[in-house]
C-alpha cells in the first residue's frame, strides 16, 4: 500500500482564537492552580488558547450508554457565513495510564527524570498520549505534500514540525502533525466521536476515513531490533512511503541488520468491537470575536452518548478541536472532498524561507485583478517597493490604490495587514480532565436511558471566571420520561482564587440541588418567572422559578413545620425522588465523613456522584443551589421535568435538526433556517385515543419556518383521520384550553409495523394529533350493501330451499301450515288483520 494519503491531508489552522469546553469542564492545561492563569500552557497539549481558561481538576464518572451534554464556547466564529470551512472535531481516548498528575510540570521524555526510569507510569506527571507514541512522531518524516506557506520547518523536519509549530515545540506527548491535520495519515490513539462541519456533504468521506473504521499504515522497525538494544539514530526518520520504508536498514546492539517494515495498524473497531464511525452534523453559525451563546439561550452543544464499547472501569479523556480556515487559499480540494485544497506547490519555493520576506506561491493577487508582474518585486530579493504586495507573507503592506495615489512615481499610501502565515488556518483545542467510564448498575436495563444532570461554571463573578462562566446547572432544563434514570454528578475545587466572589470558605467551589419554595403571594402584577419554566401541559408541581428560598426536603427532627409552611415540604420533587436522595442532593453529605460546617457546604466533598436514580413522577420541579445564590453570581437555578411519553430536547440552529421517538413512529424534522438563533426545542409525545399527541415548544420560529411532523396512530375501519393543531399556551393557567383546529396541509399516510404514520409540513409550534371521525360515505354504502345482501339471501332461501328445509326449521313453521307432518304449500292471499307470517307462492 503506497502512502498516497500524504498529499491529501486536510489542513486546518486565523488570527488569535480560542475554544473552551464548558461541559464537561475543560482543563486548558490547568491542574489545580490557585490563580486565574494556568501555570503551564504545554503541560499536556498545545491548546493555543489564552492562559485564563480552564477549570481546576475534578473527578467525573460516566456510565456506559449515558447521555452526556457537550457544550463549549469558541471565539472566532463558525458556520458558512464567515468561516465556511471551520470545523469541530470531538474525540476521546481511553487508556489505563491516562491521568491528570499531581504537578503542573510537563512530563519528561528522559527516563532518568522519572521514577523507576519509566515516565509513562510516573503518576506525578499528567499523561494522555504515550512516550512511544511521541517518539514515533519525532522519528517520522514530515509530510512533504502539505502546504506550509512560507514557514521554515528546518532541516530534516519530522511530524513535530508543522506550519503552525515550525520549531517543533513539545506540548505533553501529543504529536503536532496529528493535532494540526485531520484526518491524520498515521495511527492515532484518539477515537472520533462527533464531527461538526459547515458542509455535511463531506460527512461520508469523513466517516469512511475515520480510524474508527479504517486502518492506518506506518513504517516501523521490528520489535526484534529494540529487543536487541537497537536505537534509532538522531537523524533517522521513518519514511511515509512504503517502498522507501522497505529499504531503511538499521543495525541493532548485537550487530545484526534489520529492515523497517510497512505495518498495518488496525481500525479502532478491532479493539472495540461494535464501534461505528463518528456522528457527523452541520455546524451552526457563531459570531466572531464573541465567546457567548450562538443564539437563543443555549451554548453551542451536542449530546454524546457514552459508547457501550468502552470497557468497564476505563480511564478516558475528551478532546475538542476547533479547526479554523481562511479564504486566502483553498482549504479543501472540492466542496464534498476532504483532501487539501492547497499543497506543497503553493508554498514558498525558497530553501529555508523567511516568513517575513519570502511569499508563498498562493496567487492571492489574482483575486484582486492583479497579475504576477504587479507583485513580482516581493519574490525578487525582497524588493517590496516595486510590488503591490498582494501576497501571502507576514505583515504585507498592500498597495490598495496603485497608480491612483502616487507621489514622484512612488506609492503614496500602503496599508499593512496583520498576517502571520503560521496562523492563517489554525487549530485550537481543549481537553477535559480524565474521567472514568463504568458499567451501568445491574438493576438498570441495557436499553434504559441515563441522563447526566451536572453543574457548569465556577466560583466568581463574570470577570473573574471568564472565559469560563459563573455557576449554572447543565442542562438548565432537564427533560425525562417516567422510567428514565437521572445521574446527578459534578465537581468542585479547593483551590479557586481566594479573592473570587462567592459564598462559603475562600477558595472553595461547592454546589447542591434543593427544590425551590412556592411563591405564596399574588405575583400577577410582577414579573412572571414561570414563562421560562413551562411544561407543555402547563404543569409545574414543585417550586417556583422566582423563589430564592429552598423548600423543606424532610421534616426536621425535633421541629414541627408551621401550618403556613406545610405546603413547602417537597417530599417527592425532582421526579419523585425519595427523602434520602433529596437530602443527599441538598447537603451532598456523605456519612460518616462530612460532619463539619455544612451551612455553606464548606466541609462537603469537592465532587458529588450519585448512582443513577429512576424518575417516577410526572411533572416539573424548579430547583436551586443554596450556596451560589448571592448578588455576584445570582440564580444558580434549574428545572427538572418528567413526562409519561417520549421527550426530546433537540439542539437546533440554522442547520435544522431531527428527532424521533424510541419506537420510530413519531418524528420531528425542523427545516434549515426555521429557528431564530440556536435553541433547545422541547418535544413531547403522549398517547390519546389510539393516536400520538406531539407538542413542540420552547423556541422561536422564523416567518417562513417549516416543520415536518410525523405521528403514529392506530387506523380503524370506516374512520377518516385529520391532522389537528392546538396553539401553545402562553400562560401557566390551568384554564388555558385553546381550541383544536384542522391543519391545512397535505397529509401523507403509510402503514408500518406497529401502526400507521401520518406526516405533513406545518409552520407553527404547538400540539399536533390525528383525530378520527366516522366516514359517512363508506358506512352508508356498507349499510346498503348489507341490507341488499340480506334481502337477496332471504329470497334465495325462500325460492330455492323451501322443499329442503332442515328439521331444525320444521318446529318454527306454524301448525296450521302442516298436513300429516309435512308442510302444506298453497297459495294464500294477504288480508288485513293481525300481522302473521305469510308464505308466498312457490316458483
Amino acid at each position: 500500500m503506497k502512502s498516497s494519503i500524504i498529499s491529501v491531508a486536510v489542513l486546518f489552522h486565523v488570527t488569535s482564537a480560542d475554544v473552551y469546553m464548558q461541559t464537561p469542564p475543560g482543563s486548558n492545561n490547568r491542574l489545580d492552580e490557585q490563580n486565574r492563569e494556568r501555570d503551564n500552557a504545554n503541560r499536556l497539549f498545545d491548546s493555543q488558547n489564552n492562559n485564563r481558561g480552564g477549570y481546576n481538576v475534578g473527578k467525573m464518572e460516566y456510565f456506559q450508554g449515558e447521555q452526556v451534554p457537550l457544550a463549549w464556547t469558541n471565539q472566532h466564529g463558525a458556520g458558512a457565513y464567515q468561516m465556511e470551512h471551520s470545523e469541530f472535531i470531538i474525540q476521546y481516548m481511553c487508556e489505563p495510564l491516562v491521568r491528570d498528575g499531581t504537578t503542573t510540570r510537563t512530563i519528561p521524555i528522559k527516563a532518568t527524570e522519572c521514577y523507576d526510569f519509566d515516565c509513562d507510569t510516573d503518576v506525578r506527571f499528567g499523561r494522555h498520549e504515550s512516550i512511544e507514541y511521541y517518539e514515533n512522531c519525532i522519528k517520522t518524516e514530515a509530510n512533504g505534500g502539505l502546504f506550509t506557506a512560507n514557514q521554515n520547518l528546518g532541516n530534516q523536519p519530522s511530524q513535530k514540525n508543522t506550519r503552525q509549530n515550525p520549531n517543533g515545540q513539545r506540548s505533553g506527548l501529543e504529536c503536532p502533525s496529528e493535532r494540526d491535520y485531520y484526518p491524520y495519515w498515521n495511527p492515532t490513539p484518539w477515537i472520533d466521536a462527533v464531527i461538526v462541519t459547515a458542509n455535511t456533504d463531506k460527512c461520508a468521506a469523513y466517516v469512511a476515513e475515520s480510524q474508527n473504521v479504517a486502518s492506518r499504515w506506518a513504517c516501523r522497525m521490528p520489535e526484534e531490533f529494540f529487543e536487541a538494544d537497537g536505537t534509532l539514530p538522531g537523524n533517522f526518520r521513518y519514511s511515509l512511503d512504503e517502498t522507501v520504508c522497505a529499504g531503511q536498514t538499521l543495525t541493532d546492539g548485537n550487530g545484526t541488520d534489520h529492515n523497517a517494515v510497512w505495518t498495518e495498524f488496525p481500525a479502532h473497531n478491532v479493539m472495540y468491537p461494535g464501534l461505528e464511525g463518528p456522528a457527523c452534523i452541520q455546524a451552526e453559525q457563531t459570531r466572531a470575536n464573541h465567546l457567548g451563546n450562538p443564539g437563543g439561550r443555549a451554548l453551542y452543544e451536542t449530546m454524546w452518548t457514552v459508547p457501550d464499547t468502552i470497557p468497564d472501569d476505563s480511564q478516558c479523556v475528551l478532546r475538542l478541536r476547533y479547526n479554523i480556515t481562511t479564504a486566502e487559499y483553498n482549504a479543501f480540494d472540492t466542496d464534498a472532498g476532504i483532501g487539501a485544497g492547497a499543497a506543497e506547490a503553493e508554498s514558498s519555493q525558497q530553501n529555508n524561507p523567511n516568513p517575513n520576506n519570502d511569499p508563498a506561491e498562493v496567487a492571492i493577487w489574482e483575486s484582486y485583478g492583479l497579475t504576477r508582474d504587479d507583485v513580482e518585486g516581493s519574490f525578487q530579493n525582497n524588493n517590496d517597493d516595486a510590488s503591490r504586495e498582494y501576497v501571502l507573507e507576514n505583515n504585507p503592506q498592500a498597495d490598495a490604490f496603485g497608480a491612483l495615489l502616487q507621489f514622484n512615481g512612488d506609492e503614496a499610501i500602503k496599508l499593512q495587514l496583520a498576517i502571520n502565515t503560521a496562523q492563517f488556518g489554525r487549530t485550537f483545542q481543549d481537553r477535559s480532565h480524565y474521567f472514568f467510564v463504568v458499567a451501568r448498575p445491574d438493576d438498570i436495563a441495557a436499553d434504559a436511558v441515563i441522563k447526566l444532570t451536572t453543574v457548569r461554571g465556577k466560583r466568581g463573578n463574570i470577570v473573574q471566571t471568564f472565559p469560563a462562566t459563573e455557576y449554572f446547572f447543565h442542562p438548565a432544563e432537564s427533560y425525562n420520561r417516567v422510567g428514565d434514570y437521572a445521574h446527578f454528578a459534578w465537581t468542585g475545587s479547593n483551590t479557586n482564587p481566594n479573592n473570587n466572589d462567592g459564598q462559603g470558605k475562600q477558595g472553595t467551589d461547592r454546589s447542591n440541588m434543593v427544590c425551590s419554595r412556592d411563591i405564596t403571594y399574588d405575583n400577577t402584577l410582577y414579573n412572571n418567572f414561570e414563562w421560562d419554566m413551562l411544561f407543555p401541559d402547563g404543569e409545574i408541581d414543585e417550586g417556583s422559578a422566582g423563589a430564592s428560598y429552598p423548600s423543606f426536603v424532610k421534616t426536621p427532627e425535633g421541629y414541627e413545620i408551621p401550618d403556613i409552611y406545610a405546603g413547602q415540604l417537597k417530599e417527592e420533587c425532582m421526579g419523585g425522588m425519595s427523602e434520602e436522595i433529596l437530602t443527599a442532593l441538598a447537603t451532598t453529605r456523605r456519612y460518616p465523613h462530612d460532619q463539619g460546617n455544612m451551612e455553606e457546604l464548606d466541609d462537603a466533598g469537592t465532587s458529588f456522584n450519585m448512582p443513577p436514580q429512576r424518575v417516577t413522577k410526572k411533572g416539573c420541579s424548579n430547583y436551586m443551589g443554596t450556596r451560589n445564590n448571592n448578588f455576584s453570581n445570582r440564580a444558580q437555578k434549574g428545572k427538572f421535568c418528567v413526562t409519561e411519553g417520549d421527550v426530546g430536547n433537540l439542539a437546533v440552529g440554522g442547520a435544522g435538526g431531527e428527532w424521533c421517538s424510541t419506537d420510530g413512529l413519531d418524528c420531528v424534522m425542523i427545516w434549515p433556517n426555521s429557528v431564530i438563533g440556536f435553541d433547545k426545542v422541547l418535544i413531547t409525545v403522549d398517547q390519546e385515543d389510539s393516536t400520538s399527541v406531539m407538542s413542540i415548544s420552547n423556541t422561536q420560529l422564523t416567518e417562513d419556518a417549516t416543520i415536518t411532523v410525523q405521528l403514529g396512530y392506530q387506523q380503524q375501519s370506516l374512520m377518516s383521520y385529520q391532522l389537528m393543531h392546538q396553539e401553545a399556551c402562553e400562560s401557566n393557567s390551568e384554564d388555558c384550553d385553546l381550541p383544536w383546529t384542522s391543519v391545512d396541509a397535505d397529509v401523507s399516510v403509510e402503514m408500518r409495523t406497529g401502526g400507521s404514520v401520518a406526516w405533513a409540513d406545518v409552520h407553527a409550534l404547538g400540539t399536533y394529533k390525528m383525530v378520527a371521525s366516522p366516514n359517512k360515505g363508506p358506512i352508508l354504502a356498507l349499510c346498503v350493501a348489507v341490507l341488499g345482501f340480506t334481502c337477496c339471501l332471504g329470497w334465495v332461501i325462500m325460492n330455492k330451499c323451501h322443499d329442503r328445509l332442515p328439521e331444525c326449521c320444521q318446529s318454527r313453521i306454524p301448525d296450521r301450515l302442516k298436513v300429516n307432518n309435512t308442510v302444506q304449500m298453497q297459495a294464500t292471499k294477504v288480508t288485513t288483520g293481525p300481522a302473521e307470517p305469510q308464505w308466498g307462492e312457490s316458483a
